[in-house]
């Protein structure tokens, strides 16, 4: 295998961990100015890969938990679920452009496709509920709306499993993470929303994302990491 003789000037990289031949931790964390690493070519590419990923979900997070709630709760669900639908389709362009395995790539198209077209329709409609009268309190989040998008972004945080040994592994877990969340989200908005389109697209989503995370879940049973 070849060996790089990586120079890095003032860089800091965090949650990367680099193993060595026996697959323990060799280092995380911060890296000092100018340190020099004896780390493989192909470890130095599925670490700043790995990055990339894990960059658009914590956007995706850092998006959702900034997201103004207006006290519509069409308007509110619709805003958040369409940053959660960006950040999966962000992921399947790294997997399209990085990754390695076909059917993952099938995959991720296919979510592109998908989820481009809802973020279209929630443009819509969230476009039509800017002046609509607001129905509930985001503060009251002891019951109600408020307290079922509270629990759906407290399971957004808790980690999913994360393998680092290829583009395509860290996909599979994120997307199998991200559409677990997201049917949690949907069944959210079927309980709470008044809009017969927002609860029609998440009625719809759930059979949709069970059935990816499914050929996620057969992939990685068939290319163990």
């Amino acid at each position: 295998m070849k060996t790089a003789i990586l120079i890095i000037p003032f860089l800091t990289i965090n949650a990367i961990s680099l193993n060595n031949a026996n697959g323990s931790v060799i280092g995380t964390g911060r890296l000092p100015a100018n340190a020099v690493l004896n780390i493989s070519s192909s470890e130095i590419k599925k670490a700043l890969h790995g990055d990339e990923l894990m960059e658009v979900m914590n956007k995706m997070m850092k998006d959702m938990e900034s997201q103004p709630m207006k006290g519509i709760v069409d308007l509110d669900f619709a805003s958040m679920l369409k940053i959660h639908h960006q950040g999966a389709i962000n992921m399947a362009k790294i997997e399209l452009q990085d990754g390695k395995d076909a059917k993952l790539k099938t995959l991720a198209q296919k979510i592109i496709d998908d989820q481009t077209k809802e973020v279209s329709d929630l443009d819509k409609l969230i476009a039509s509920l800017q002046s609509a009268p607001k129905n509930y309190d985001p503060m009251k989040k002891n019951s109600g709306p408020a307290k079922a998008m509270q629990d759906d972004m407290m399971s957004m945080i808790k980690p999913g499993h994360m393998s680092m040994s290829s583009v395509d592994h860290e996909f599979a877990d994120m997307m199998i993470k991200h559409h677990t969340d997201g049917i949690q989200m949907a069944k959210s908005i079927i309980a709470y929303s008044k809009t017969d389109k927002l609860r029609s697209m998440a009625q719809k989503s759930i059979p949709q994302q069970s059935q990816d995370i499914k050929a996620f879940q057969q992939w990685k049973t068939n290319h163990k990491g």
